[in-house]
């Protein structure tokens, strides 16, 4: 694991590291088209098309196939991240570091897309989504190393506020394509999914990628030794353990408060089944567009304040404020501006938040492989929020009623966002 800033004896931060060469608006806008690109066509699915396909499948048996499918994509996504990352990190390629990985997953994705698409049943549909998860996280891995690899300090900030405004647009775009070609199954997966290679493919086909010298030393790992060295002491390596803590709740926190908005309001607000899904999409909608909004503002208000921290504990104040005014709304209005409060927190946190790993991780010959490693803080919550929500959920407040069982839930992901905000507060490698 990479090695990061070690506590001293000052509380000021190290000199910046990486690059110093600004990068271009150009260069910016096609790294952050790639970005949306693979959030297309790889969003789409979990949020619309797989479920079409389950039910295509499996009519008498889509929910349970649904779930096999997911934890399948979940399970690879938590391995094949950190794993593909740390292959970039180790690659010679005349080609470059970073771009076999983005270029080849992005193809051999697409491919798994279009098994998916076709599949004409339950085993064929797995193994095509474990293709897709397991080549885009190829993609995801490489492409978010590029951050540390290529744009210098001063400018990470706007870098990742416009690399957080692609995964809220990429739903938005990916389920409005699919939904204007929903007379084909086929095209519902295959036209998010050709969006997102072209736009993978400006990117990484010109990129002036790092390469690796001739004699840069690859130790040949037995399995043993190579799977240890994903593992990262947060002792010894404090930053990166502190911040990797802290992207873990914060992200717990937000899962938590967010994933059972369906039951809330069915089994909390009673609301009827048959109404409850337009609901729920304005609901959506007003979550997404706050995120969006506020991730563009927020990259750019850590480069003008100087300062990651103000705006992670800015933005854990929106999303603990905004679950909180869900765990005790009575009304639909309500739970909708609750929403849209936690999506200005949202917003704001996802602007900084690969800026703050880009800082933390500081020895560049691995900083794919540790990209991935804390992109599990990302992928883990949907993991631990189905254990930790039925606890809450069996815990109704005091006072009775069929809603209370879930405000408890909700302020319990309200509480996780701030200790993850207050975790951040002693890393030294930035204010």
């Amino acid at each position: 694991m990479s090695a990061t800033t070690q506590p001293g004896t000052t509380s000021a931060p190290p000199a910046p590291t990486g690059p110093t060469t600004p990068v271009s608006a150009a260069f910016m806008a096609r790294y952050a088209l790639a970005y949306f690109g693979m959030w297309v066509a790889l969003l789409t699915p979990t949020s619309l098309t797989l479920g079409v396909r389950a039910k295509q499948v499996a009519p008498d048996g889509a929910a349970e196939l649904l779930s096999l499918v997911l934890g399948v994509g979940s399970a690879l996504a938590i391995i094949c991240n950190p794993l593909f990352g740390k292959l970039s990190d180790r690659t010679r390629s005349r080609h470059g570091m970073r771009r076999p990985w983005i270029v080849g997953g992005a193809l051999v994705g697409t491919v798994g897309l279009a098994l998916v698409a076709l599949a004409p049943n339950v085993p064929l549909l797995v193994l095509g989504w474990a293709i897709t998860q397991g080549s885009f996280n190829a993609v995801l891995g490489a492409l978010t190393a590029i951050l540390p690899d290529q744009v210098p300090s001063a400018q990470r900030g706007r870098m990742s506020g416009l690399l957080g405004l692609c995964g809220p647009l990429g739903i938005v775009t990916g389920t409005f394509v699919a939904s204007r070609v929903d007379q084909s199954v086929a095209l519902m997966f295959l036209l998010p999914a050709a969006i997102g290679l072209a736009a993978i493919l400006l990117f990484a086909l010109p990129l002036r990628d790092r390469r690796l010298p001739a004699d840069h030393p690859l130790p040949a790992y037995r399995l043993g030794e190579f799977l240890r060295s994903f593992w990262v002491n947060p002792f010894t390596h404090r930053d990166y353990g502190i911040a990797w803590f802290s992207r873990l709740f914060m992200n717990w926190g937000y899962a938590t408060g967010m994933s059972y908005q369906v039951l809330y309001l069915t089994d909390g607000l009673g609301i009827e089944v048959a109404v409850v899904a337009g609901i729920a999409f304005i609901a959506s909608s007003a979550l997404q567009v706050t995120a969006v909004v506020f991730s563009g503002l927020g990259g750019w208000l850590s480069d003008r304040m100087g300062s990651r921290k103000k705006v992670v504990m800015i933005a854990a104040v929106f999303l603990a404020a905004g679950l909180a005014v869900v765990a005790f709304s009575d009304s639909v209005p309500a739970f909708i501006i609750g929403v849209a409060i936690a999506g200005v927190g949202q917003g704001l946190y996802v602007s900084v938040e690969l800026a703050i790993v880009a800082e933390v991780v500081t020895d560049t010959t691995t900083s794919a492989r540790d990209f991935g490693v804390s992109n599990i803080g990302n992928t883990l919550p949907q993991t631990l929020v189905p254990v930790i929500a039925p606890i809450a959920l069996a815990m109704p407040m005091v006072g009775g009623g069929g809603g209370e069982s879930f405000a408890a839930l909700f302020l319990l992901g309200s509480v996780l966002t701030l200790v993850g905000a207050v975790l951040i507060l002693p890393i030294r490698a930035f204010r």
